[in-house]
C-alpha cells in the first residue's frame, strides 16, 4: 500500500479541491492529510496564515519535526516511501518538502504553475493525476 501525505498550510488550501494521485496498477493507496498546526483534529491557526514572523519562527521547528516523525513512521510501518504532496512554495511547503525528504518520503509538486519546484521535489503531478519524474 502506498501512502500519500497531503500538506495543508493555509485556509486557501483547505478550500481548494482535493488532490487526486492515481495509484499504479495493482497498488492500493491511502491518503493522509497533514495540517500545519498544533492540533490535527481541529485545524486552526495554520502556519501560512499566521501574521507574526515570531510566531512562525517559533512553530516551524516543532511542525517540521512532527512531519518528519509522521513520514519516518509511515515508511517504517508500510515498507514503502510515502508521497508528500505540496502545492506551492510557501513556508509550509518548504518545511514539508525538506522534513519529508529527511524522513524518507518522495516529494510531489502538485500545483500546475510554471514555478520551479522546490529542491527535494522528486515527482511532478500532471492534470490527470499521474506522477512524472522530475527531469531538470
Amino acid at each position: 500500500m502506498r501512502h500519500v501525505i497531503v500538506v495543508v498550510g493555509s485556509r486557501a488550501q483547505l478550500d481548494e479541491p482535493a488532490l487526486r494521485i492515481k495509484p499504479r496498477e495493482g497498488e492500493s493507496q491511502r491518503e493522509i492529510i497533514w495540517y500545519a498546526c498544533g492540533n490535527q483534529e481541529h485545524p486552526a491557526n495554520l502556519l501560512d496564515d499566521a501574521g507574526s514572523f515570531l510566531l512562525k519562527a517559533l512553530r516551524t521547528p516543532f511542525l517540521a519535526y512532527r512531519l518528519y516523525q509522521l513520514v519516518h513512521s509511515t515508511r517504517l510501518w508500510s515498507g514503502k516511501r510515502p508521497l508528500i504532496a505540496v502545492r506551492d512554495r510557501r513556508l509550509t511547503s518548504r518545511i514539508a518538502a525538506y522534513a519529508g525528504k529527511w524522513g524518507g518520503g518522495d516529494v510531489v509538486k502538485a500545483d500546475p504553475t510554471d514555478n520551479a519546484p522546490l529542491g527535494p521535489t522528486r515527482f511532478l503531478l500532471d492534470a490527470d493525476g499521474n506522477l512524472n519524474l522530475r527531469s531538470d
